[in-house]
């Protein structure tokens, strides 16, 4: 979803919808699948060389996706040997191979998982184990850049095969991982929706803490997406990174011997003219209302926080699942200022206004678009 559309969206008509809306919105957070959920980095590694391309030629290249459709034993007996436990000491999560090239393994993972370690452990489903360096990580702001790439010498494991096409509403998916500590457990559910034009999978497969990095898998055997985030005090509402995403990161990397222009993950958490996150600053995660003009209302990941301004002024930036996100300054004449900004950090400023609902609060841009917004009590400028 481009910012543009962040801004022209919904009529104050909708307010008490969104209101009542509010109510059972405001109970709902968003749960890393981590045995212990570390916030996330602000700033992406600087990439040590070499650092390894999913697609290179001279990999071990994985096998193609299986034909037909496979029983969950099979998926489960095929994909396990690329498929590790990460240990950081301080939260457990999970990874899977990517590529094996030059002597070297690597394997994706997310960022919350190895938070700000700089070596990890892995532990293989044969009982082995193995040290892992973290040699790229997203930003984690938001969960299109909660990825991170990790690399262990030798060649360990098997190379999962990312999945080329996007997933489709009611495909089988399988999620292996280290829920709660059970190492190389496996659970199997469907996609249930798409969000974040197709970046996020909705999936009922069942993710606990441990689970994060983990593989999702289709019945070809293919990695349709990572195990990322569920929400809380919830049942099926769990969320994967989808392949295509953990594609274009890998692309970022540069091959052996070239050097890296921008880490990975940089153009996402790159915020052109806003003010940077507090390390300190509490955020709080939930459910977004947001509802274009005649269009239906969506729920979406969101994570808000408070932020300090150029001027001193009180600011909340607001990061959407899709990787878009949003700055609001909120004025006692019943304004706000609006920045929006796209996943590409293409940007558009608009003013607008608000209102206190019971639960949170209503955003109504200049194009009429409404973003509704638990939990949050501004402070005014």
């Amino acid at each position: 979803m481009q910012s543009t559309s962040r801004i022209k969206r919904a009529a104050w008509g909708l307010t008490a919808g969104a209101a009542s809306l509010a109510l059972t919105l405001s109970g709902c957070g968003l749960v890393r699948a981590t045995a212990e959920a570390p916030s996330a980095r602000a700033a992406a590694a600087t990439l040590p060389a070499p650092v390894a391309r999913a697609d290179a030629a001279d990999a071990d290249a994985p096998s193609a996706c299986a034909t037909g459709r496979q029983s969950a034993e099979e998926v489960f007996r095929s994909a396990r040997e690329g498929v590790a436990v990460v240990s950081t000491g301080s939260g457990m999560g999970s990874a899977f191979v990517v590529a094996q090239q030059n002597g070297l393994t690597y394997l994706a993972t997310n960022a919350h998982v190895v938070d700000g370690s700089e070596v990890v452990q892995l532990k293989w489903v044969d009982g082995s184990s193995d040290r892992a360096r973290v040699v790229a990580r997203g930003s984690g702001e938001e969960p299109t850049s909660d990825l991170a790439l990790l690399a262990v010498e030798g060649t360990r494991g098997k190379v999962l095969r990312l999945r080329d096409q996007a997933s489709a509403v009611g495909q089988e998916v399988f999620v292996i991982g280290a829920p709660k500590g059970l190492e190389f457990s496996l659970s199997r559910g469907v996609v249930s929706s798409l969000r974040g034009n197709e970046q996020i999978l909705q999936i009922d497969a069942a993710v606990n803490p441990g689970n994060s990095g983990g593989p999702v898998l289709d019945a070809g055997q293919c990695v349709a997406g990572i195990a990322t985030f569920k929400f809380g005090d919830s049942e099926g509402l769990n969320f994967a990174v989808s392949s295509q995403v953990v594609r274009e990161f890998l692309a970022q990397l540069p091959a052996d011997g070239q050097p890296a222009a921008e880490p990975p993950g940089q153009r996402q958490a790159r915020r052109p003219q806003l003010p940077q996150r507090p390390d300190l600053n509490p955020s709080q995660d939930g459910l977004c209302l947001f509802r274009a003009a005649g269009g239906r209302d969506e729920q979406i990941p969101c994570r808000i926080s408070r932020v300090r301004g150029r001027s001193g002024g009180t600011l909340y930036d607001l990061a959407w699942a899709d990787g878009s996100r949003n700055a609001y300054a909120f004025f006692a004449d019943g304004r706000v200022a609006i920045r929006a900004e796209d996943g590409s950090g293409q940007t558009q400023e608009d003013e607008g206004s608000f209102r206190r609902l019971k639960g949170g609060v209503a955003v109504l841009s200049s194009g009429n678009s409404l973003a509704f917004i638990p939990g949050l009590d501004p402070v005014l400028n």
